[in-house]
């Protein structure tokens, strides 16, 4: 019941009444199923689905490179409209768990990407458009907030969906407004 309840009141809230007519508008509730339905981009991330090693190339402070492994299982969820990556990394000899969760929001016309690790208590949100020139490239942009900088830099992360048994992540951090690419991610699809 509390699961149909939030549903009415979501869609009610973005089936905004008028202050003469208290019901929520014909066109807009029109509206609202549109956008709630599932698209090309949708389909594109469930691309990501399945369960995944990864090698994680990251360049240290003094340009030292790094390389650290793991796994990530990524599963479709609500409908298909989001999917979340579940990852279980070993990075510098410490065990990281974290999970990101990617979707494509169909009423602003962007992929969209939330990260929590067990390392912090914040979030890194990151968003971007499709690029027409490259459809199986996935380029977010964000801000990134650690310890060192609580008010956050720019951060981007661009994932390489084209090859169907891999998937490649770069990661560019900003540090004296200057990027550069800090981590390189190798997703080989487990058979």
């Amino acid at each position: 019941m509390r699961v149909l309840a939030a549903a009415v009141l979501a869609l009610a809230a973005v089936a905004t009444p008028s202050p003469q007519d208290p019901r929520p508008q014909p066109s807009v509730l029109q509206k609202a199923k549109q956008v709630s339905a599932t698209t090309e981009q949708h389909v594109r991330l469930q691309r990501l689905v399945g369960e995944w090693d990864v090698v994680l190339r990251t360049t240290l402070p003094g340009g030292t490179p790094q390389e650290d492994r793991g796994r990530v299982v990524v599963a479709a969820i609500l409908g298909g409209r989001y999917v979340v990556a579940n990852y279980t990394l070993q990075i510098q000899g410490v065990k990281v768990e974290a999970v990101q969760i990617f979707g494509f929001d169909a009423l602003r016309s962007v992929f969209t990407a939330s990260w929590r690790d067990d390392l912090s208590t914040w979030s890194i949100e990151t968003a971007g458009p499709p690029v027409a020139a490259k459809p199986d490239e996935l380029v977010l942009l964000g801000t990134m907030v650690d310890a060192a900088d609580p008010t956050g830099r720019p951060f981007r992360q661009v994932f390489d969906l084209a090859a169907d048994k891999a998937v490649t992540v770069r990661l560019f951090d900003t540090h004296e407004g200057k990027e550069g690419e800090l981590q390189v991610q190798q997703w080989t699809r487990k058979p």
